[in-house]
């Protein structure tokens, strides 16, 4: 069993019981008409049960087995481009608008952070950007920048 992974595991665990703590004290409204403290309980229950799965895995693990992500030596440099291409997108995102700036981040992260083949980078920055865009724009009705192209 690997020590980080179990105090991470707790800490999760703690968060949790802060999350759902902090939830219970909104108004939970019905599933019609949710109120303030509807989504923070039912993220705050599946954050509880990844946390839980987690643990239960890292209980299971052997210590012999396990190879450590910061271990590798592109570790830094990828935190820092993920870093910096979510910056980059915050600034984008008013500029070029939701789609573009989301199938930007999504081709970068595909093709430099974890490498694919450019088809596929292509196909899964455009197929998630519009997903997302039906998701949050249409069918959550969330307001979305257009940016420069008026979409």
């Amino acid at each position: 069993m690997d020590k980080k992974r179990l105090i991470t595991s707790l800490v999760l665990i703690a968060i949790t019981g802060l999350v759902l703590v902090e939830a219970s004290r909104l108004p939970f409204g019905t599933l019609k008409t949710p109120q303030a403290g509807f989504w923070p309980l039912i993220l705050g229950v599946i954050l509880a049960l990844l946390s839980l799965i987690h643990l239960g895995e890292t209980l299971k693990r052997r210590s012999g087995k396990n190879s450590s992500f910061w271990a590798e030596p592109r570790a830094w440099k990828t935190i820092f481009l993920v870093v910096v291409s979510l910056v980059v997108f915050g600034f984008c995102f008013e500029r070029l608008g939701f789609l573009i700036s989301f199938f930007l981040l999504m081709g970068f992260l595909l093709r430099v952070v974890e490498p694919l083949k450019w088809r596929w980078v292509f196909v899964i920055a455009l197929l998630s950007s519009v997903l997302s865009y039906l998701i949050f724009g249409t069918l959550l009705g969330t307001p979305l920048p257009a940016g420069i192209f008026g979409f």
